[in-house]
């Protein structure tokens, strides 16, 4: 079998949210699709909505992984703790190092994301830093070493 995982996040514009993680995050590989008028018709948008401005379907990559987005269609969204985002990188690849602090220090600069735990060296070896993001998606960034 072969399989792939996604986080899917759902906001209430997915516009603002994608353009959000492109400054803060630094995210690449960026798309977004807007309904068009059939589609607004399906997903029941009003007839004076700017199908401009609503998300069907986009999408960003952070540091190699792939998240996936859309503006919420199915009402009232609601804040939750119960899943955390996990950035793994290899230590023992030097540009994934590298890529992970610089990371951390481009988000931290920010002042647009809450750090709950410093990016720092742990009792097992690796490196964890968490912080929750404007929307309230908790991130973590592990670094450590894959082949141990």
């Amino acid at each position: 079998m072969q399989s792939q995982m996604y986080a899917y996040f759902h906001f209430i514009n997915a516009r603002e949210a994608i353009e959000y993680y492109q400054e803060v995050f630094g995210a690449t590989n960026v798309f977004r699709v807007s309904p068009d008028e059939q589609q607004a018709k399906v997903l029941h948008l009003p007839a004076n909505a700017n199908l401009d401005n609503i998300t069907m379907n986009g999408g960003f990559d952070v540091l190699g992984s792939h998240f996936v987005c859309a503006d919420s269609f199915s009402g009232a969204l609601q804040i939750g703790n119960q899943v955390s985002v996990m950035l793994d990188l290899d230590a023992n690849d030097k540009e994934s190092v590298k890529a992970a602090a610089e990371f951390y220090e481009r988000v931290k600069a920010s002042g647009r994301v809450q750090i709950t735990m410093p990016y720092a060296d742990q009792f097992w070896g690796g490196k964890l830093g968490i912080f929750t993001d404007e929307y309230g998606i908790e991130w973590m960034l592990h670094v450590a070493p894959w082949e141990e």
